[in-house]
């Protein structure tokens, strides 16, 4: 879900079913996202809490902490528009697809 704001960014709240795998600090703590052209390189001698994945085609992204931060790295060519509102793209990823 996004956050409605007037800094012309998205703001995305995160949801986690009971039992997520996912380390307890991702799930309570904010983090900042940046996107990047080379997230291997990025992610080079980080502690990773994270481990790089790709949701949907053509969207990877991985978490690292730094300084006691949370920070997410995204690689895609995707357009915002895709990333945020294209289903088609979201759907055929693992994810957000329809597995019924």
């Amino acid at each position: 879900q996004d956050a409605k704001n007037n800094l012309g960014i998205h703001i995305q709240y995160h949801a986690f079913d009971n039992g997520s795998p996912l380390d307890d600090k991702i799930k309570t703590q904010i983090h900042i996202a940046f996107k990047t052209q080379n997230i291997e390189k990025l992610l080079e001698g980080k502690q990773i809490i994270m481990p790089l994945y790709e949701p949907f085609k053509g969207y990877r992204c991985a978490m690292i902490i730094e300084n006691d931060l949370l920070i997410e790295f995204i690689e895609t060519n995707l357009s915002e528009d895709d990333i945020w509102c294209n289903n088609a793209v979201l759907e055929n990823g693992t994810l957000y697809a329809n597995h019924s």
